[in-house]
């Protein structure tokens, strides 16, 4: 079963914007933090933690898929603080710290954010930003960041609902970990014989977001069966097919090594789907991604778990 992760995630920007949520920015932005403090070694806890945010903004019950940018940086200081990572978590506070826009929080440029924002009536709109000054007022803050403001700002307009704290759902180390070498050992053979090739890698699972993660690199699966290009759909999607029911018993085989309470959340992804049509179908690169998509659901038919994100490249 294939569910592409095509529901877009904003962030709640410090100025009042919003962006669409970027895995590959943060997780970016982690590991130069990694970088910075001599940590390279452990520099791969950024992909886990940039997995573990963008799986629960993608499956968070929240009626709007909204996050502000403070609330997100919380929830990775948080996570790095409780996996033993504090000067991390330091290095990273500091770098969002330096993004921070203050505003004044008398009662004229307050009414000036939130009237780009909010959608009531007048006498709601007095009220709300009566009420967002007088939270501002009795918390001594003579400025405060536009984000703070637009969310107390909503708080009051919805102080009924309830949302659902981001991250709510991942805990550190509630999972057994297991390395790449032990997942090799546990693969039916066939599967052995992808990743002994170089065509199928598989990461080891952490304690910090375990989930599977099936790495699949077209280029060397043709080297293996002698293709020369050009290369027709037909020939290639068979064989793709097949190799998707070798994928669903590997998976199933890790499941069954660690026996979970839940199922572990499954990624697929093909980094070098495009330049192999390019090589051997003779595509167009510009034009190259419908057809990677094709075949990358090929690939990923034969699997009983819900995919949480395909990508190719």
């Amino acid at each position: 079963m294939v569910k592409f992760a095509d529901r877009l995630i904003y962030i709640q920007e410090p100025d009042g914007s919003r962006t669409v949520f970027d895995p590959v920015e943060l997780q970016t932005k982690l590991i130069n933090c990694f970088l910075a403090a001599g940590l390279r070694d452990s520099s791969y806890i950024a992909e886990d933690i940039a997995l573990a945010v963008e799986y629960t903004l993608l499956t968070s019950a929240r009626p709007e898929p909204v996050v502000g940018r403070g609330e997100l940086g919380t929830a990775v200081v948080r996570m790095l603080e409780e996996t033993g990572f504090p000067d991390i978590a330091a290095l990273f506070r500091r770098s969002d710290a330096e993004s921070i826009v203050l505003l004044d929080t008398t009662p004229e440029p307050v009414a000036e954010l939130l009237h780009k924002f909010l959608a009531c009536s007048p006498e709601r709109f007095n009220k709300i930003t009566g009420q967002v000054c007088a939270a501002a007022k009795l918390l001594d803050f003579k400025a405060a960041s536009p984000h703070l403001l637009l969310e107390l700002a909503r708080h009051y307009e919805r102080l009924a609902e309830e949302e659902t704290p981001l991250l709510d759902t991942v805990e550190a180390g509630v999972e057994p970990t297991i390395s790449q070498t032990e997942i090799s050992c546990c693969l039916p053979p066939e599967a052995r014989e992808l990743t002994d090739a170089g065509i199928l890698r598989i990461n080891g699972i952490s304690t910090l977001f375990p989930c599977i993660r099936f790495f699949f690199l077209m280029n060397r699966f043709a080297e293996k069966f002698n293709w020369k290009p050009p290369v027709t759909e037909l020939e290639i999607e068979p064989l793709l097919y097949r190799t998707s029911s070798v994928l669903e018993a590997a998976r199933a085989a890790i499941e069954e090594k660690l026996a979970p309470a839940d199922p572990l959340p499954l990624y697929l992804s093909i980094p070098d789907m495009i330049d192999f049509i390019v090589l051997y179908g003779g595509g167009d690169r510009l034009r190259s991604e419908k057809l990677g998509r094709e075949l990358a659901r090929a690939l990923a038919a034969e699997f009983t778990r819900e995919v949480c994100k395909l990508s190719i490249s």
